[in-house]
């Protein structure tokens, strides 16, 4: 039986669901015959067979979101962008130092991580809770980065921009440019720190969009959850050490980012990502008065999101779907199993479908890896995964010699009983 694994739900309903797929899929490879005069497995091109579970079969679902306070949030699925809660989220509101996530973006796609950023007087004078840039102090553009994303440095917004685009002034025009291109529609920046300024805000909704696209870079993801940083400086007798601002990192394991914000206007804000149990979702807190209800709440609102999905393990790689006998092979069998696994994050009220298609003669030889189908999965009609089907074994020609053999060893067999 093929292994299965589906996280938070019954294992029955997915077992009969694997059993009748297989069954199926087992039926469209055809079986030749030991005693056949052709090298060929038979099979009638694009023969399938499908099966389809619903989400409401692996378990149950919470049946309603949290009550929280701040005055706005969203949460929604890493991949897709799908919104399983939110309030007030399309409300322009100030978003403090969430600004710095469009800042990071920019700076990872425009500027390389080596290159040197020379302090400016005006990033050294920018508002900081504690002052630690003086003008003149050389750094990396990634030790700016860190200082950025993880002690959340207002001075170090301003000279990555400065480095960048040669002028705040020009920086903040090309965030604007990458939001419009983003989509985020509601949003407006007139720095690169978040500081409170007439006419700088964003919306949750538009917060979890930039999220979303800054989480797909790999430099990005690894400095958001960072717990800690050192920093060496020149002309500094002890190092610096940043601690992330952002408390929910550390007390869950399964948080993986992303930034805080807190200013007088703004007060507490929170986009956080996190995956559990292979499922992946943002959630954006705008607003929250009290700092420890900020990281409650977003806590909260994660364990809901996550709640709202199973993580199902259709087929495992090396799964057997289909086998067809081998002429001239004593208990030869061509095997097609599944090149990799398939797997599925089914929302509470989605279906899946899996479809089985061989779409190739099984003609000898036949090399190991070689695509003879493919497993389709889909969810609401789309195509979200398609694993290929591939021969187990190698199997070369057949050939005279081998023939007579074989028909040798089916004499012998046939004696000894």
């Amino acid at each position: 039986m093929m292994p299965v694994t589906a996280w938070r739900g019954r294992f029955y309903p997915v077992l009969v669901f694997l059993l009748v797929l297989v069954v199926t899929a087992v039926t469209l490879v055809g079986v030749a015959q030991g005693a056949s005069t052709t090298t060929s497995l038979s099979t009638e091109p694009s023969r399938s067979a499908s099966f389809t579970i619903r989400a409401e079969e692996l378990g149950e679902f919470p049946a309603a979101p949290p009550a929280i306070g701040a005055p706005a949030a969203i949460v929604v699925h890493m991949g897709t962008g799908k919104v399983l809660y939110e309030r007030n989220a399309y409300q322009r509101r100030p978003m403090a130092s969430t600004t710095k996530i469009m800042t990071a973006i920019l700076i990872l796609e425009k500027m390389d991580l080596a290159g040197k950023v020379t302090v400016s007087p005006n990033a050294a004078a920018t508002v900081e809770p504690k002052t630690w840039l003086k003008a003149g102090d050389v750094l990396t553009v990634e030790q700016m980065m860190y200082a950025l994303l993880v002690r959340s440095a207002n001075s170090a917004a301003v000279a990555l921009a400065e480095a960048c685009s040669g002028s705040v002034q020009a920086f903040v025009t090309e965030m604007n440019d990458k939001a419009a291109e983003l989509g985020m529609n509601d949003t407006h920046f007139v720095n690169p720190n978040g500081l409170d300024g007439e006419g700088h805000y964003s919306t949750a909704a538009d917060m979890a969009i930039v999220a979303r696209y800054a989480m797909q870079n790999e430099t990005f993801r690894r400095m958001v959850a960072t717990e800690r940083y050192t920093l060496a400086l020149s002309g500094r007798s002890d190092a610096l050490v940043f601690e992330n601002t952002n408390k929910l990192l550390g007390k869950y394991e399964w948080v993986t980012g992303v930034k805080t914000g807190l200013t007088p206007r703004a007060e507490q804000c929170l986009v956080c990502s996190g995956t559990q149990d292979g499922v992946s979702i943002i959630s954006v807190l705008l607003g929250q008065p009290v700092p420890d209800v900020c990281w409650a709440e977003s806590a909260t609102l994660m364990q809901y999101g996550f709640a709202q999905y199973r993580h199902v393990t259709l087929l495992e790689e090396g799964a057997v779907i289909a086998e067809a006998v081998v002429p001239y092979q004593l208990d030869g069998r061509v095997q097609l199993v599944t090149e990799s696994a398939a797997e599925v994050e089914l929302y509470k009220s989605d279906s899946v479908t899996a479809s089985v298609v061989v779409d190739r003669d099984l003609v000898l030889p036949v090399t190991a890896g070689e695509a003879f189908g493919r497993v389709r999965v889909s969810v609401g009609g789309d195509v979200i995964d398609t694993v290929d089907l591939v021969a187990a074994q190698s199997y070369g020609k057949t050939t005279l010699g081998g023939k007579i053999a074989y028909f040798f060893a089916r004499v012998g067999r046939w004696l000894g009983g």
